[in-house]
């Protein structure tokens, strides 16, 4: 097993954050995880294991979905999609809508309004460049309704965050933002779109299925909190 320091997460959180990797569920790995200098440690592990301590929190089960594209295939682009440059109030809470089911929301460990400070991050790091090349956002009457953000990993693009405002549901919008990202994807010859979400959140993998995505992996997430 393995432990290393996650720089982003500790500089923005405060405190020691680590990732491990390789975990054999031994006695070893398992002083290993207790005794490294980190506050709290994320565990991937490829199922749940029910005799993990307590203060193993399983925070996440994260699937990663895929759809694959033909090259020949054409989608329909609506005129209501538009390119976001600046940060607003608006799109900082579509950006926490978005994350609901966000295991910085959902873990009851973090107490200083973490979830809600990283996903505003998130936002601004999006416009600027740091985090995602594009963002863009579905307007209507000048009112911005949903967004949905993406960038290129290794000939791969990557969705982000997605979001349609609580008051919008219902109308297409996020199909209207998905069918954005399919055009882009065969105007740039992308051959497959990958997205992230979480197996508690049912509405949105229905939502991605029903849009032609997979399942290709699923991780069990753990955040170890030190032992006081």
């Amino acid at each position: 097993m393995k432990v290393v320091r996650l720089d982003w997460d500790s500089d923005f959180f405060g405190y020691e954050v680590g990732s491990a990797s390789d975990f054999s569920y031994s006695v070893q790995d398992l002083e290993g995880v207790e005794n490294a200098p980190y506050q709290l440690i994320y565990l991937g592990l490829d199922q749940a294991e029910p005799k993990l301590p307590n203060h193993f929190f399983l925070a996440d089960e994260k699937l990663v979905l895929c759809k694959s594209f033909q090259s020949d295939h054409t989608y329909l682009v609506h005129s209501n999609i538009v390119e976001l440059t600046e940060n607003s109030d608006k799109l900082v809470s579509l950006a926490l809508q978005s994350g609901l089911y966000s295991r910085f929301k959902v873990d009851p460990n973090f107490k200083e309004n973490e979830f809600e400070r990283m996903y505003a991050k998130w936002v601004e790091n999006s416009l600027n460049g740091k985090q995602h090349q594009k963002v863009l956002g579905y307007v209507e009457e000048n009112s911005l309704l949903g967004f949905i953000t993406i960038t290129e990993k290794s000939g791969v693009l990557h969705i982000g965050l997605i979001a349609v405002d609580e008051a919008a549901r219902g109308k297409g919008i996020g199909s209207v933002l998905l069918n954005w990202v399919f055009n882009y994807a065969t105007l740039h010859d992308f051959k497959q779109v990958n997205v992230v979400t979480q197996a508690a959140n049912t509405g949105a993998l229905n939502f991605y299925e029903q849009h032609g995505f997979e399942i290709i992996s699923r991780t069990f997430l753990y955040h170890v909190w030190k032992l006081n």
